[in-house]
């Protein structure tokens, strides 16, 4: 039986669109080990892998990462130096036949050349090259203001040096540093459509848009269905990680509880229900929510524009309002707003007048929901695992060593 290894990014937005097409690489018979933190082992598990954790207390604690976005090039860095250091001889033991690492877990590229094995890439944003990058910035993404850009300057300067010592000591080219942040390999696998993606005629044969992968997960929220009686549902939610921000959240009930609808915040653990304030009887405000049974009936969403939440309402045929919270979400949320299935919102504008312009706009004009079924059709069409999965097989039948992209 050939085996896998999958180096993932220990993140619910980088992980749950991974696990379907684990599924179906387990299905066909080949053994997939899959190394992430323990908080996923058992997503992992009934997808059909074997979970490993990893020793790193970076990758061990995320919730720290919205606070130091700036300095992910070095701890993304530090990271792949740790586990090259400490956990490469158990992964070796493993005897692997090829590689999958998350576009945005280095240590897995680290790996596949330190191993001498085929790298397949996992992209769960969108796919990133220069064509992309000016497209960000053309479309208003970049660092707010010089402080945060000589900030994030001294830590690539730290991922730069550090790389290059890592190169010295393990004696292969390893990533540079556009390949730190956004991997690339012979073969990239892109939860998306080509429709979806921006500048993709820009991408060759090595990136395969299969779209996402919408399976059903283990949810552990417990949800009152009973009280969804109202048949137009607005659903509020800023992700896993970067959703503490109790104005927005504020601003959200007193707009929606003003409103002919049933909203639906899912706040996260970390807001306290009291610094809320009044509660409208309308507004229903949980800790997390079961959202793919909840996209299936909601009118419009209000998303911080992750990938993985995106696609999910495309998916559903659900128009949305974008505040991005970091600059990935950034391209993201521009992309929808540019495809006509959604009103951007930048989280600095957040207020209540903007949120109600935009949340009215989405309710009412018929045309968002109808681009936003249109996009969920091509992704759909896009192929999904079993595409991707007959192309990585065919990609790790071939003889010899990826060359790494950047």
């Amino acid at each position: 039986m050939p085996t896998a290894l999958f180096f993932g990014l220990p993140l619910s937005g980088h992980t749950n669109p991974s696990l379907p097409l684990v599924a179906e690489i387990a299905r066909r018979g080949t053994r997939v080990v899959y190394y992430s933190s323990p908080v996923f082992a058992r997503r992992i598990e009934a997808a059909g892998a074997e979970f490993r954790p990893y020793q790193n207390a970076f990758l061990n604690d995320l919730r720290q990462l919205p606070d130091r976005t700036h300095e992910l090039s070095w701890l993304l860095t530090e990271a792949t130096a740790d586990i090259l250091e400490r956990e490469f001889a158990g992964v070796r033991s493993e005897r692997a036949d090829y590689v999958i690492a998350d576009s945005v877990a280095p240590w897995g590229q680290w790996i596949g050349q330190l191993l001498d094995r085929p790298v397949v890439t996992s992209t769960t944003t969108f796919a990133i090259n220069r064509h992309v990058m000016a497209y960000a910035v053309s479309h208003g993404v970049r660092p707010k203001g010089p402080r945060a850009v000589l900030a994030k300057l001294r830590h690539i300067g730290k991922a730069v040096r550090l790389g290059r010592r890592l190169r010295r000591r393990y004696g292969v080219p390893g990533t540079s540093f556009m390949g730190m942040v956004f991997g690339q390999s012979n073969l990239n696998i892109v939860y998306t459509s080509r429709e979806v993606q921006p500048c993709a005629d820009s991408f060759d044969d090595r990136f395969v848009f299969v779209g996402p992968a919408i399976a059903s997960r283990i949810e552990t929220a417990v949800f009152p269905w009973d009280e969804l009686q109202h048949p137009t549902v607005v659903y509020v939610s800023l992700g896993t990680l970067f959703n503490r921000d109790v104005t927005f959240f504020r601003n959200c009930i007193e707009v929606l509880g003003g409103m002919d609808c049933q909203a639906v915040l899912s706040v996260g653990e970390q807001v306290r229900l009291e610094d809320l304030g009044r509660i409208p009887r309308n507004v229903l405000v949980r800790s997390q929510v079961p959202q793919l049974e909840l996209l299936r009936r909601t009118s419009a969403f209000v998303t911080h524009a992750g990938m993985n939440s995106v696609n999910e309402s495309l998916a559903f045929g659900v128009p949305m309002v974008v505040v991005p919270q970091m600059s990935e979400q950034y391209i993201v949320a521009r992309r929808v707003e540019e495809l006509g299935a959604g009103v951007y919102v930048d989280k600095s504008d957040a207020g209540v007048d903007k949120l109600r312009r935009a949340i009215d706009a989405v309710l009412g004009e018929r045309r968002y929901r109808d681009r936003a079924v249109a996009l969920g059709t091509s992704l759909r069409e896009a192929g999904g695992v079993s595409r991707a999965v007959d192309a990585i097989e065919t990609f790790t039948g071939r003889a010899g060593t990826v060359a790494l992209g950047s």
